[in-house]
Order: structure tokens, then sequence, then C-alpha cells
């Protein structure tokens, strides 16, 4: 965690293939610089969806609670976000944020059979 979620208009496919590398590059020195996370623990899911959206991107951004992760800092993400979606898909966007209590986060990571 943090978990960057981008849930993009199938009509986009092409571009977020093309831009992908940069996409995900830029996210996660968000990630890692602004939220000040743990690089190891950075993700972002791109997935493509049939939206009914006035906005062809909705991104959701959840986090882990901390002191650190002020209202302030987490504006500072979202504009991040905004201006690396905007560069590479050029489109309106939907964003969100969620932090997440620890006390309330349950999670399980596994590597499959055998």
């Amino acid at each position: 965690m943090p978990v960057l979620t981008i849930y993009y208009d199938e009509s986009l496919d092409e571009a977020v293939g093309a831009h992908r590398a940069a996409i995900q590059d830029g996210l996660e020195a968000m990630m890692r610089d602004v939220l000040v996370a743990d690089p190891a623990n950075c993700q972002v899911v791109m997935v493509a969806a049939r939206h009914s959206s006035p906005k062809p991107v909705h991104v959701a951004l959840q986090f882990r609670a901390k002191a650190h992760r002020t209202r302030a800092v987490v504006a500072e993400a979202m504009d991040h976000v905004a201006s690396v979606l905007h560069v590479s898909l050029q489109c309106g966007l939907h964003i969100r944020a969620f932090d997440i209590d620890q006390a309330s986060l349950h999670a399980l990571d596994t590597d499959g059979p055998g």
C-alpha cells in the first residue's frame, strides 16, 4: 500500500499502452516522494472499463493513514496524479483519495499453489 487504481474507458487502450511506462514511473515516484511510501509497497493498477461517467478516467488512491499524510499532502498527490495522466491520456479525470486506518486494514498476499 498505497494502491492507485486507474479505471479508464476502453477507448483509451491505445494511449494507455503507449504511455504505460511513463504513467507507472510517474505515479510510483509520487507515492515515494509525496506520500513517502516504501517503494516495495507501491502499486499501480490500470483497468480498462466501460464508463457511464462523464469523465473517461476514474482514479482511486488508497493509502494507510499516517500523521504526515495531511490534507495538503493528499491534495498534492492528487495534483500529481492529474498531471501525469493529463500528459499521457489528454482527457478529464475523476480522482478520489481514501486513507485507511491500520486497524481496519486486512491483507493477504499469496504466491499460488505448489
